[in-house]
């Protein structure tokens, strides 16, 4: 219910202060005024409005229509007199328009909540995903099993060296069921030096590691220093054969592996005791003497000594007519060596060296083989897909020794980084001769054996057999060659 002042006489909206109806003109009493009735807008609409009025005209929409201009009509009915009796105004729009507008806005915001729910949940699986890096970068490896051998352990006196404490440990097969034993020497209680494997990462192929045998510190190439010999035992196919190995101790009291002379002793299956070995150490260098001595004659021997390692590498290239060659001299001597490249990438190459009546040969991986003419020194460098190496290789009393082992690469979980340039750089991890160093550690053990800058890279594919056979017969001491590669090619 509602208080409003209305006319008795004809139900128009008063003001409190008009004393004639403006409607009607009829005089209204104060107390008609001031005491307006109480009515609902149901009671407004049927009883307040009179049927016939002569100053206006009811229309069939309730409207009541201007009949007098001194009169002012209001254009609207007055509050709870419209047309909707409830008073409840009612919506022009259509119902369908509703509808349709519902529709989108009920679609704007499903995609809003999927977009808010995609977002969330691929912060989510990104949240867990980086949970998941860190935990795996928490996870500590695998504790090293490798333990020392008692028995193959011993306090010693090397000569060159002094005294040391020599350490055999069993693999670590924590890392790999075909890891090898390692070697190690400690000097006043701190490791003096780790004796590098005898494959790549110390893990052997399809050889699984049983005993160590035999360790002995012999004089191997008479230059009054101790070397290394030790024997050990592996299990292959189901048989277990000895396999020996000699470390060579060089002018820094530091040991190299010679690979090529331990792969002669093991080629003579008869060599399985240290006594055996020392034997034909002895046997062997007896014969390089005796060969060394008959080309120091200055004769017909001499000339009969050329045409000997001419037509040993005649037989060795003939043994690969598919493959290319050159020649290059490594360490300044009548005789060039040879390189050799298969033509295929993953086979490699091999290079070769006059000696002892054979030629000595060490293999390549891939093509990369720089050397600096006369300084006895070879570096196969060279990569793949993220792995590089230097193997470094000179040639003493006519074989082929390696005095470094480098490698470096990504590791698998390393980052991106950015230069002082802005140029992104991957930070690669380093070793050399099987220990991790910096990069600058690794580029100053690499320059105390070979000037890289200085290095002539060797070219493995500049002459067929045909042709390089044609240059062994022909070759002088006055035509010494050395080919570089240059461009790829």
């Amino acid at each position: 219910m509602q208080k409003k002042n209305f006319c008795p006489y004809c139900g128009a909206k008063l003001s409190s202060e008009v004393r004639f109806c403006p409607q009607c003109g009829k005089k209204l009493e104060d107390d008609s005024i001031n005491n307006s009735e109480e009515v609902s807008q149901e009671e407004s609409i049927g009883e307040n409005i009179p049927e016939q009025h002569s100053s206006e005209e009811i229309v069939s929409d309730n409207t009541p229509k201007k009949q007098n201009e001194g009169n002012e009509i209001p254009e609207e009915f007055p509050d709870g007199l419209d047309e909707n009796p409830s008073g409840i105004k009612k919506s022009k729009t259509p119902v369908f328009i509703k509808i349709i507008i519902g529709i989108v806005v009920a679609g704007l915001l499903f995609g809003l909540g999927y977009k808010l729910f995609d977002v969330v949940d691929n912060k989510k699986a990104q949240k867990q995903a980086e949970t998941k890096k860190e935990d795996t970068k928490k996870t500590p490896e695998k504790e090293s099993n490798s333990k020392k051998i008692g028995d193959q352990t011993f306090h010693t006196n090397i000569k060159g060296i002094g005294e040391v404490e020599f350490i055999s440990n069993t693999p670590n097969t924590n890392e790999s069921k075909y890891a090898d034993a390692t070697f190690e020497i400690e000097r006043d209680g701190k490791t003096y030096e780790k004796l590098p494997g005898y494959e790549k990462n110390n893990i052997r192929k399809d050889k699984v590691f049983q005993s160590v045998d035999a360790v002995s510190f012999q004089d191997c190439n008479s230059d009054n220093a101790d070397d290394i010999i030790i024997i050990n035992s592996y299990k292959e196919n189901e048989n277990v054969k000895t396999e020996s190995r000699i470390y060579i101790q060089g002018s820094d009291q530091k040991f190299t592996l010679d690979k090529d002379l331990s792969t002669r002793v093991n080629e003579n299956g008869s060599l399985t005791t240290v006594a055996d070995i020392v034997d034909y150490l002895k046997q062997e260098e007896s014969n390089t003497a005796e060969i060394s001595s008959k080309s120091e004659q200055k004769n017909s021997g001499q000339e009969a000594s050329s045409d000997e390692w001419k037509q040993a590498y005649i037989n060795w290239v003939n043994q690969r007519p598919d493959w290319t060659y050159v020649l290059f001299d490594v360490n300044g001597d009548d005789i060039p060596e040879i390189a050799a490249h298969s033509g295929n990438m993953a086979d490699g190459g091999a290079v070769g060296t006059y000696a002892n009546g054979k030629v000595q040969e060490i293999p390549i991986a891939r093509c990369g083989l720089i050397s600096v003419q006369g300084q006895n020194v070879v570096d196969n460098s060279d990569g793949h897909m993220g792995r590089y190496y230097d193997y470094v290789y000179k040639i003493d009393d006519g074989r082929w020794v390696q005095i470094g082992d480098g490698e470096y690469g990504d590791d698998g979980d390393t980052t991106m980084e950015t230069d002082k340039y802005g140029n992104s750089t991957i930070k690669f991890v380093y070793t050399w001769n099987g220990e991790k160093v910096s990069e600058d550690e690794y580029s100053a053990n690499l320059k105390k054996l070979i000037d890289v800058d200085l290095a002539d890279e060797i070219g493995y594919q500049e002459v067929s057999s045909s042709e390089i056979i044609s240059q062994i017969r022909n070759y002088t001491n006055d035509n010494k060659i050395i080919l570089k590669q240059e461009d790829g090619k």
